[in-house]
């Protein structure tokens, strides 16, 4: 699955990214972030793989102009109650003050809020993560608790606040960048999966996305 909109190309993650992402996630200025900050072996690595390769989770590399400059997902997707976890980093620091985290934040919930139907998303953010905490903020979502023994917090997010809380900040992506949504599909059993998830999905949301999808 690749999906392209506001300038930013999401590509669901393969083996192929596993090392690229181990490092990025070794890496001290992403660790500190994260409630683990131990090294990521290859075998956790590989173990981990093979615990997000389904149907319940979705780690897209963020990718602008072809090059890779991070990581987002939303992972833990409970389809049934239409809920699920969401995560970002900008591995590449030269893109930290550009527009690339919001447009791939806003791509991703666009396609999962309104495509897929997810009704409301969390985030847990380390205490130390100012930045997260404002960003977080920005597109709606509202600070409910304590976790991991008080060293972060749980964030919120449901699809209607997100809609109204963002409008400005869609409004003016759409402006920039244009309102086209580009979902590219393989034959993988998930991607088999995703297009009879699509094609229930509203036909006024297509329209409004301008969705086209297409097999590769």
């Amino acid at each position: 699955m690749k999906i392209t909109r506001y300038g930013i190309s999401l590509h669901r993650m393969t083996q192929h990214y596993a090392e690229l992402v181990r490092q990025w996630r070794n890496d001290k200025k992403i660790s500190q972030f994260m409630f683990y900050k131990g090294e990521i072996t290859k075998a956790m690595q590989d173990e981990w793989f093979a615990s997000i390769d389904n149907e319940q989770n979705f780690f897209f590399i963020i990718s602008h102009k072809n090059v890779p400059v991070g990581l987002i997902n939303i992972s833990s997707i409970d389809w049934e109650n239409k809920t699920a976890y969401t995560g970002l980093f900008i591995y590449e620091d030269k893109f930290l003050s550009t527009d690339i985290p919001v447009m791939a934040s806003l791509a991703m919930l666009d396609v999962f809020f309104l495509l897929f139907d997810i009704q409301l998303v969390y985030a847990k953010v380390k205490g130390n993560n100012k930045v997260a905490h404002n960003y977080n903020s920005l597109l709606g979502f509202a600070r409910t608790k304590k976790i991991e023994f008080g060293l972060g917090y749980e964030y919120m997010l449901q699809k209607e606040i997100y809609l109204l809380e963002a409008k400005q900040i869609r409004n003016a992506a759409i402006h920039l960048k244009g309102n086209k949504t580009t979902i590219e599909l393989t034959t993988s059993s998930i991607d088999e999966w995703l297009k009879k998830k699509i094609s229930v999905a509203k036909k006024n949301v297509f329209k409004n996305l301008e969705v086209s999808v297409s097999d590769t």
